[in-house]
């Protein structure tokens, strides 16, 4: 009965134009379920939704009143009212024969996914592609008043205006992202599989479509994270998700934020990382290629400090004491070894 209600309701919200940043993607993650089994969706409690007219200009608009734990009851209390009316109607829509639940599940679903389709679906915008080239650092300001930072070697496309949604795509690297607050107006990344969206604050994305982890780091505000079939649910400030692209795993942590977007003032802090990830780094920052046993190397994790401003060899030193491994440099190419 609980899933049950909770299914209800999400799609309450969604058929009414009700949704936020906030609820938005439990409805994509409930449309997911309901492609993969139909029979997920009770008909009884969602057809009386899906006719029903969205609320009047008069009706508190639903991206204040979802956040109010107290307007959210009145909703489930009317969404109820309706489910019961439904269920003990004498005659009506509702009394079909069990296969027809079925079928009416499934066009309700291609109905769904069409609506989100047209609600959520960017603009015809042409794309503008910005690149930080290697030893560089990119500044962004978007349409909106929005400013993003790309660090070096990533790649970020954007519209030259915006639609209802504000939506960007992470291509390739790490970008970091102070978005205007507009509550109208969900801001969108992005990223491989992943997106984020928010409606004002600011977090440090980092997808190498070379390194199995993506990681997202809130400074301000509060971030949704997901993939394509679920949403992993609203990220703090000083909270750090990292998903692995090979298993779908993806945990949390807390971290020093400020410490992690510091690359933008060319500070590289590294917590806790694959080995893999500082060679990357340093390839990007100084525009080189390192060659070391990747293999022998898979299963280091690393935490280092360092300016993107020092010289390579400095850099090479620390990771000797850190590793122990040496290091010869020949032109653009350096070599690692035990």
């Amino acid at each position: 009965m609980q899933v049950w209600v909770c299914s209800a309701r999400l799609l309450f919200i969604f058929f009414q134009n009700k949704y936020s940043t906030i609820t938005r993607p439990g409805c994509i993650s409930l449309i997911y379920k309901c492609r993969e089994s139909p029979a997920h969706l009770n008909l009884k409690t969602v057809i009386k939704m899906f006719k029903k007219k969205r609320p009047q200009s008069d009706r508190v608009p639903g991206e204040d009143h979802t956040h109010d734990e107290a307007a959210m009851a009145a909703i489930e209390k009317e969404m109820l009212e309706n489910i019961h009316r439904q269920i003990f109607k004498p005659h009506g829509f509702l009394r079909l024969p069990g296969i027809s639940y079925a079928i009416a599940a499934s066009i309700l679903v291609c109905c769904t996914i069409a609506v989100l389709w047209l609600q959520l679906g960017n603009s015809n915008e042409k794309l503008i592609y910005i690149t930080a080239g290697k030893g560089k650092l990119s500044q962004i300001s978007l349409p909106d008043g929005s400013r993003i930072w790309l660090n070096s070697g990533s790649t970020l496309a954007y519209p030259q205006k915006f639609g209802k949604i504000r939506s960007v795509e992470l291509i390739n690297g790490e970008a970091f992202f102070d978005i205007k607050h507009d509550k109208q107006h969900p801001f969108v990344v992005h990223y491989g599989d992943m997106h984020a969206q928010v409606l004002g604050t600011s977090f440090n994305i980092k997808y190498y479509k070379k390194l199995n982890d993506v990681r997202l780091t809130v400074v301000t505000g509060l971030v949704e994270v997901g993939n394509k079939k679920q949403s992993f649910g609203l990220i703090s400030p000083d909270k750090e998700v990292i998903y692995d692209q090979a298993t779908n795993y993806h945990h949390a942590r807390v971290i020093n934020s400020q410490k992690v977007a510091a690359w933008k003032a060319r500070e590289v802090n590294l917590y806790d990382v694959p080995f893999e990830d500082l060679m990357l780094n340093i390839e990007n920052i100084y525009d080189i290629r390192v060659n070391y046993n990747r293999e022998a190397m898979k299963s280091i994790i690393t935490t280092i400090h360092f300016s993107s401003s020092d010289e390579l060899k400095q850099v090479l030193e620390v990771i000797k004491t850190i590793h122990g491994l040496n290091y010869t440099i020949t032109g653009k190419e350096v070599t690692l070894q035990k």
